[in-house]
């Protein structure tokens, strides 16, 4: 991504469940769009948009309905999401997320332009995104809590999201940076 791209989108210290599998070779945008996995959750997706829209109209008539309504959407999205674990078990790990990448504290270095497919599972609803991406820089982890067990940081560079992913991503920015500024501003009163 570039400089501009960057700047482009806000980032945000959040939790995520995620997992990630090295990609030998090239993968190509068509294959990932041809995937029948990417086409069910574009679906998803598009149902997701549609419900919170709908229980942004609800929460003004009848708050106590639409709590109930989001809470059963979330499990939906944690039923669904766990027709996905095959792949491997995701982790859930403190991460800055932004729609164009993700950073994260790791075990191991990984090499600079390695292709990964990425899976994350956005919190607290579960909704799955995955894209292919690329290690864009590995930094030393200065926490010196955390950087006995996972001295790295990792730099994910999101290569070709979909749309979908991307406004779901953004979406899911603003929620938490719109609640976690709430909770600050609960902190200090």
């Amino acid at each position: 991504m570039s400089d501009q791209e960057r700047r482009r989108y806000f980032r945000i210290n959040d939790e995520v469940a995620m997992s990630f599998s090295l990609i030998e070779g090239e993968v190509t945008a068509d294959l990932l769009t041809n995937d029948t996995l990417a086409l069910n959750q574009e679906f998803h997706i598009s149902l997701e948009v549609q419900i919170r829209q709908a229980m942004l109209e609800l929460r003004a008539k009848d708050p106590k309905l639409a709590v109930i309504l989001d809470l059963l959407n979330q499990k939906m999205n944690l039923l669904r999401t766990g027709e996905h674990l095959f792949e491997s078990s995701p982790l859930l790990k403190p991460a800055n997320i932004s729609a164009c990448g993700i950073s994260f504290t790791w075990h191991e270095k990984l090499a600079i332009n390695q292709l990964v497919m990425l899976s994350l599972y956005l919190q607290p609803k579960h909704d799955l995104v995955r894209t292919q991406a690329h290690v864009a820089a590995v930094n030393i982890n200065p926490d010196s809590l955390s950087n006995q067990a996972e001295p790295y940081i990792i730099h994910l560079d999101f290569d070709s999201i979909h749309d979908a992913y991307q406004e779901l991503l953004i979406q899911h920015i603003v929620q938490r940076q719109g609640y976690q500024l709430r909770k600050k501003l609960d902190e200090v009163l």
